[in-house]
């Protein structure tokens, strides 16, 4: 999501989408001069300055995780081949617009609660192209420090209902690289699920994100 937000910040310094970004509503020099002064601040600087951006990020209404993990089964039911998703599709498919980053890259984020924010990001640059979508904390000096995900883990968001929907369209052989990342493959797609535990909803697993590759894992044709 710092990528999401950073990049932008390059292209929307007064643009559609400027206030869909923390970065584009802060930043209204170029992206040079802001890259020169940010390597001119301290640790701490870097952090409140981030931070001040944040605050200063409307909240959005009509974005929603479950909206998002939702038109990700919605692409994998709909679409054959990673390569017949275009950023248009998936704009479609998550609810959500595709022109919030600067070419080439596609994808867009917003801040959906007072403490989150939800994005999406097309990277065909990549070795192995991809699509990520994930939820994202207000930023912290100590990012490994937990934060409950109960705020946007709203609806039949949890792994318990995604998994089986995911097993339903051939998506059977997980195994994890962590504790809470999931991956599994059929023909034409590689599944990366990411999750959180909700304390304050009884150890549910929420998920944090999905990335979506196509197979074989070669350069999009």
């Amino acid at each position: 999501m710092a990528l999401l937000l950073t990049l932008a910040g390059c292209r929307h310094g007064g643009g559609t989408h400027a206030t869909d970004t923390p970065a584009g509503t802060a930043n209204a020099t170029t992206a040079a001069t802001a890259k020169e002064g940010t390597a001119r601040m301290t640790t701490q600087q870097q952090h409140d300055d981030y931070v001040k951006r944040w605050d200063a990020w409307p909240i959005r209404e009509g974005h929603s995780p479950e909206r998002a993990w939702q038109g990700v089964l919605h692409l994998l039911r709909t679409v054959p081949r990673f390569a017949d998703i275009t950023p248009e599709i998936a704009s479609q498919a998550l609810g959500m617009p595709s022109d919030g980053l600067p070419a080439p890259h596609r994808g867009y984020s917003a801040r959906i609660h007072d403490d989150w924010a939800l994005g999406w990001s097309f990277d065909d640059g990549l070795s192995v192209p991809e699509i990520s979508v994930d939820v994202s904390h207000r930023p912290q000096m100590h990012s490994r420090t937990y934060f409950d995900p109960a705020p946007v883990c709203d609806g039949p968001t949890d792994w318990a209902i995604l998994r089986p929907e995911l097993e339903a369209m051939g998506f059977v052989n997980w195994y994890r690289t962590g504790p809470l990342h999931h991956i599994a493959e059929t023909e034409h797609f590689a599944l990366t699920v990411a999750l959180l535990p909700s304390t304050q909803l009884n150890g549910r697993l929420c998920i944090k994100g999905i990335t979506l590759q196509p197979m074989p894992q070669k350069v999009r044709p």
